[in-house]
């Protein structure tokens, strides 16, 4: 009897284990549903920029992008995703993927420039949708 127990036992811990590595099973593996690129299109000599893009559920964190570069993360949920630009003394924020705007979106570009946040969904035309502000 003792044998069957133990052998229940690493049956059971093997299958925990199993499970807690399946990304699925824990919620941990997401469909992306699209793609946010933020583009450090500030003048040259404005050096690199902080970028930190997050929803409610989901936290990139910050990240250094410099000039001409593009930083990239995937909508994992139907929420809304903030992104954040800092660049010397000025900050910009803006709803980088609103569910109802973007949902059929595969991809969502932003440009940061000099005048403003601007969106594209072609990446070719584009729309200002935020301001910077100084600190």
């Amino acid at each position: 009897m003792v044998g069957g127990r133990n052998s229940l036992v690493v049956f059971l811990v093997s299958v925990l284990i199993i499970f807690s590595r399946s990304p699925s099973v824990l919620g941990r593996q997401y469909k992306q549903l699209a793609t946010i690129h933020v583009t450090n299109s500030m003048p040259k000599g404005s050096g690199p920029m902080q970028v930190h893009c997050k929803s409610s559920y989901t936290d990139y964190g910050m990240h250094q992008v410099g000039g001409g570069d593009e930083y990239q993360c995937g909508v994992r949920e139907r929420a809304l995703y903030y992104c954040m630009a800092i660049s010397g003394r000025r900050v910009a924020s803006w709803h980088a993927f609103q569910p109802r705007r973007d949902r059929s979106r595969g991809a969502v570009y932003w440009l940061v420039k000099d005048d403003g946040i601007f969106l594209s969904w072609d990446n070719s035309s584009w729309v200002r949708k935020s301001l910077w502000e100084t600190e």
